[in-house]
């Protein structure tokens, strides 16, 4: 398995191409403000794209996910508690920012479920709540590595003052859906640079 990162968007946010290199097929999660990057990725690449995840509803994670349905035909993938987020631009924050940013996802996801693509590589569904009501992380439990959106960052958490947030939730999610995963899973969050299980475990400053 192939992993690209592309954050050329104004709000630092982390796109991920997760993708087998033999047979092109993968996934694009979290396609942000940055389409031609994004397009110019899967083109040099030749990511045949099966599905377009989401970890949750905010404008800065899900700002092209529309435009990358289009050019790729690929079904757009979210929780099914994270519809209100995605439709409404007061809840994702497009509206603050004089934006109107709507996603309508085309398949639903609820916790435990497996997403499933190219020569059996498979992405666990975590719903982990409390950034938004319906946060989620992927999990590839064979490679050891895990998106977590703003489910979990380096050294801190994702915000919980937001529609939907809620910060206990979100600690507790953590602890007992993350915290749980073996130490050497490779943490791949929605800003800034990725860290491990381990390294959050002890020096996670928000836990």
């Amino acid at each position: 398995m192939e992993l690209v990162i592309v954050n050329d968007n104004p709000y630092g946010q982390n796109v991920y191409f997760y993708f087998d290199k033999e047979t092109g097929e993968g996934v694009v999660i979290d396609p942000g403000d940055c389409f031609d990057a994004i397009k110019k990725t899967i083109e040099e690449n030749k990511i045949k794209v099966s599905g377009i995840l989401l970890t949750h509803g905010h404008f800065d994670h899900t700002f092209r996910a529309n435009e990358v349905r289009e050019l790729t035909n690929a079904p757009i993938y979210a929780h099914k508690e994270e519809i209100g987020v995605l439709q409404n631009p007061e809840y994702n924050r497009s509206g603050y920012r004089g934006l109107d940013v709507s996603v309508i996802p085309d398949k639903l996801f609820s916790d435990g479920d497996v997403f499933t693509f190219s020569n059996g590589e498979e992405l666990k569904v975590i719903h982990t709540p409390g950034h938004t009501a319906g946060g989620v992380c992927y999990y590839d439990e064979k490679a050891g590595i895990i998106f977590t959106g703003d489910t979990l960052f380096k050294e801190t958490i994702g915000r919980t003052d937001m529609p939907t947030g809620n910060h206990a939730a979100l600690l507790k999610n953590i602890k007992e859906k993350l915290f749980t995963l073996p130490e050497n899973v490779r943490v791949y969050p929605g800003h800034e640079e990725s860290s491990s299980i381990q390294h959050e475990m002890k020096y996670n400053r928000a836990m």
